[in-house]
């Protein structure tokens, strides 16, 4: 299957048209990439025959910003995507290696890129306190959100500008049962809510 790569030169409304180049090596697109200017919505990108995928996008993390940052695009490790389009997790490490984003795009908000596939020691035996009929969303106490601080679930669904959430204070417990009191980065509290559900599965299964 073959691979080329894209730019866009600035993806934000209202412009008359965007500029989109094509290339047949990565570093090229990396290279081109770099000399667009960061006061725009620039974006890089990989497609087959089939499929177009976003790499990296450049976006305000805050109001009033003059320039953006660049930005993981999209989740696409997620669903196990990585695993199957082997060119498309090539890619994404040349991007991480490259440009070192350090923040990472969701539909409804940006969190620190993943540093680790594992949990930190003192979490591996954690689990998320499981609310009412499976809800482990209200184990969430509080979140924090870069240039605000630390907001409610629902207050955070409130910012107009796409929030930035750096951590989350959530209500977990033991394996016995005991109550723990944890603060978490997002990608640790998706690795938590990952291993609490397992959990329940394997109790059930006796």
């Amino acid at each position: 299957m073959s691979m080329t790569y894209y730019t866009v030169d600035d993806l934000r409304p209202g412009r008359p048209g965007w500029g989109v180049k094509r290339f047949s090596a990565l570093n090229d697109a990396i290279s081109h990439y770099r000399s667009l200017p960061m006061d725009g919505a620039r974006v890089l990108g990989m497609a087959d025959d089939a499929h177009a995928y976003e790499l990296i996008r450049c976006v305000r993390l805050f109001p009033g910003d003059a320039q953006g940052e660049d930005v993981l695009a999209a989740d696409h490790w997620h669903g196990g995507l990585t695993k199957k389009n082997a060119a498309l997790k090539d890619a994404l490490d040349v991007c991480l290696e490259s440009l070192r984003p350090r923040f990472l795009l969701e539909p409804e908000r940006l969190i620190p890129v993943p540093q680790r596939k594992k949990l930190r020691k003192e979490l591996r035996e954690a689990l998320l306190w499981q609310g009412y009929e499976e809800n482990y969303e209200s184990a969430i106490r509080s979140v924090f959100v870069g240039g605000v601080g630390w907001l409610s679930p629902q207050d955070v669904k409130k910012q107009r500008q796409l929030p930035l959430v750096l951590r989350y204070r959530v209500d977990g417990m033991t394996k016995d049962g005991a109550y723990l009191s944890l603060e978490v980065e997002p990608w640790e509290y998706d690795l938590l809510l990952e291993q609490t559900r397992d959990h329940y599965k394997m109790k059930k299964r006796g």
